[in-house]
């Protein structure tokens, strides 16, 4: 069995281009070398096509194309954003933070006894109320839970149907309410019920290994609070081990209050879906306790701690366990740069921590359908996609050992793209039986063509050869976009043509010779191959096949081991290699050597500059006279020198006006000592040490000299 996928990833580059006129764009200032044009551009569905219309009427609305007053097209902001996918691969630019969602993914993961899953969940799982109390939610711990059997309950509780409802025969595994604590707690007639136990006992079926205590019911017992969870699949009662879920918990009295952080309950409500419309949605089990939660109530929950400490939570036993890392762990530094790539500097951008935008050079237009586009009739389909918390895709690995989001040192897959299918003909997906988990929508029929315009102002030729290329692939033959929903199903396959009287070559060019200065191998590198093998057709066989695998196969896969992960593309079988056919000649070598060395010194006096600026910075913050001393010595013909002299001038002039007055209140201290009604029959003596004191001690202060003079006066 192999991991296949619909999809594949370009692998993230530790080396991000950043243009050195970023800083220099504007709107209103030209580059001496800008262009500014409109290209035509004409898109030619290779297969179905859709893109879902916007409404306000979404119930009448949401299956069909996106359309105005019946006129079909794809929108501005759809081939805007197709097109700058592409462009921050082939330039190198940053993975961008609003294109994945910085989450600490939960895992609960029991493929393997021994994986990092089961291990961590060998610890002491303790039982405990979550409940809010003066503005800050707690957990009271009531130490290591009880077991009770399912016919135990019924003893407690004079019933007869508890246990009966989860056997093979009663319990219907498809439908998802059965499998709910609150469908049991409904069986119960109500929530928080007292009952009372024996004392506890050992596994009978493996005493060594299984630490968990079980208890019978016993009317004289201990007094306890009957808490359920879900039930995930029937009683098979074959007295086996793994022969389904037959046990439920006692909660004993609370022995201390313990605080839940904010970062620990962001990471149990993300692992529970919190309120999540679309799918995966909200855990049911959550809505229920939720609502409980917030009227005041309390909700059984099941933690580990370290200390006084909740370490994570969750709603059963085996819940689900927060990775140590986010997704963002996973992106190489370089990308955490807060400087403009090419994509940033052409499309444009918003960083909301520094407060700063750049409005884009480059615009759509909305792409209108030729009229007579041929709808094809309604379908649904599971468009369903693994969370990126399945490591053996998401996460870069090798055969050495799993790698997943608890490793320090991570590596996401990359950039994640949609193959190109070879075939015109969309794939279907297997019914379920649960039209829940399907979408429904109206594709427009293959060869329908789109027109549109794309406008661009003051960009450099680079710039312009960058756009040139991620339409074109640079100019790959046979090579296609996709576009829309359902691309996984082979949906949204577009050629793209333009018509333009632009040499396009010239510009590619441009384009090349540009990024060959920080990357010599360009168009050979592991990006622009993974990119350009994906957007093109390709004879997908075994582990290539373009299709998602079934939810059993997901969890056989790392049952099986750690060479069981999704390869990059170029890597599976049957595909071929599609490389970059470079434009830049033998003869072009020569000045991308010198562009090469003039970046570089362009650099190292940046770094120089940026060097001598922030020594400027703490200088003038220092506040330090023999500091700016120095560095007015070795550096008298910098830019911003004077602001330090100045500052040198204002600081010696209130270190002196700081000395006067400490003179100054010192005299004046000594002046009304003298004066004093138990110094009268002294006071000749002491004008006269007076005197004798300050003439000397004065430091130019005219305050001072006139104490003196007025204590001469006095003693005359």
């Amino acid at each position: 069995m192999s991991i296949t996928a619909p999809f594949n990833f370009v692998p993230l580059s530790d080396k991000v281009f950043f243009p050195d006129w970023a800083e220099d764009v504007s709107h209103d200032i030209p580059f001496e070398d800008g262009e500014s044009g409109v290209i035509d551009i004409t898109i030619t569905a290779k297969s179905p096509i859709f893109i879902r219309h916007h409404s306000s009427d979404k119930a009448n609305t949401s299956s069909e194309f996106c359309n105005h007053n019946g006129e079909y097209y794809i929108p501005a902001t759809s081939v805007k954003g197709m097109v700058r996918n592409v462009l921050e691969i082939m330039s190198f630019s940053k993975m961008q933070e609003d294109s994945y969602d910085d989450d600490t993914y939960a895992v609960r993961d029991l493929s393997r006894a021994d994986n990092f899953y089961m291990t961590q969940m060998k610890n002491e799982v303790l039982a405990g109320w979550l409940v809010e109390k003066e503005g800050k939610l707690i957990i009271e711990n009531c130490g290591v839970p009880g077991r009770i059997r399912h016919e135990e309950i019924d003893k407690a509780f004079s019933s007869n149907n508890f246990a009966e409802a989860f056997k093979k025969n009663n319990f219907d595994a498809k439908n998802s309410e059965q499998k709910t604590a609150q469908f049991k707690y409904n069986l119960l007639d109500g929530i928080y019920k007292t009952t009372k136990v024996g004392d506890a006992y050992s596994s009978t079926t493996n005493a060594k290994y299984d630490k968990r205590r079980f208890h019978k019911y016993n009317a004289n017992g201990t007094e306890g609070t009957l808490v359920v969870t879900g039930q995930p699949t029937p009683r098979l009662d074959t007295g086996k081990m793994g022969d389904g879920k037959g046990f439920e918990f006692v909660f004993f009295d609370k022995q201390e209050d313990l605080v839940v952080e904010n970062d620990t309950f962001k990471n149990f409500q993300f692992a529970y879906f919190d309120d999540r419309t679309t799918e995966p949605k909200e855990s049911k089990d959550w809505t229920f306790w939720k609502e409980k939660l917030s009227n005041g109530e309390k909700v059984p929950v099941f933690f580990q701690k370290q200390g006084k400490k909740v370490k994570h939570f969750g709603l059963s036993y085996l819940y689900k366990l927060p990775y140590t890392h986010s997704v963002k762990d996973g992106i190489p530094q370089s990308h955490n740069n807060s400087k403009a790539d090419m994509a940033q500097t052409m499309f444009g951008y918003v960083d909301k921590k520094a407060k700063i935008a750049l409005k884009g050079r480059v615009q759509f237009s909305h792409f209108k359908a030729v009229p007579n586009a041929q709808v094809m009739p309604q379908r649904t389909e599971i468009l369903g996609t693994p969370r990126a918390s399945y490591y053996p895709m998401y996460i870069k690995q090798n055969d050495d050992g799993y790698t997943t989001f608890m490793d320090t040192g991570f590596e996401l897959a990359g950039r994640k793209r949609y193959p190109i299918h070879k075939s015109n003909k969309p794939m279907q997906t297997d019914k379920t039986g649960n039209e829940n988990v399907g979408t429904t929508f109206k594709p427009l029929n293959q060869n329908i063509v789109f027109q549109g315009k794309v406008r661009f102002h003051n960009l450099k030729e680079a710039e312009l050869g960058a756009l040139l290329s991620s339409l074109t692939f640079h100019n790959t033959s046979n090579s296609f976009h996709n576009i829309g929903m359902a691309k996984s199903l082979g949906y949204g396959k577009i050629k793209v043509t333009l018509d333009t009287k632009i040499d396009i070559q010239k510009y590619m060019k441009e384009f090349e010779m540009l990024m060959m200065q920080s990357l010599e191998k360009w168009s050979n590198t592991a990006q622009l191959t993974e990119l350009l093998s994906m957007a093109t057709e390709q004879n997908n066989l075994k582990n290539s096949t373009l299709k998602y695998m079934s939810l059993p196969e997901f969890a056989a896969n790392k049952r099986r081991g750690t060479d069981e992960y999704l390869r990059n593309y170029t890597a599976l079988d049957n595909i071929k290699k599609v490389v970059v056919k470079s434009l830049v000649r033998k003869e072009d070598l020569e000045e991308v050597a010198r562009q090469k060395e003039l970046l570089l010194k362009k650099q190292e006096s940046q770094q120089i500059a940026d060097k001598l600026y922030k020594e400027f910075i703490e200088v003038k913050s220092s506040k330090n006279i023999q500091k700016m001393d120095n560095f007015i010595s070795r550096h008298a013909d910098y830019e911003h020198i004077d602001e330090i002299v100045q500052l040198k001038k204002e600081l010696q002039n209130t270190q002196e006006n700081d000395k006067h007055q400490q003179v100054n209140d010192e005299a004046q201290k000594a002046w009304d000592g003298i004066h004093e009604p138990k110094y009268v029959k002294g006071l000749q003596k002491s004008l006269a040490s007076f005197i004798k004191k300050w003439e000397k001690k004065n430091k130019g202060s005219d305050f001072v000299l006139e104490l003196v003079e007025k204590a001469k006066a006095e003693l005359n």
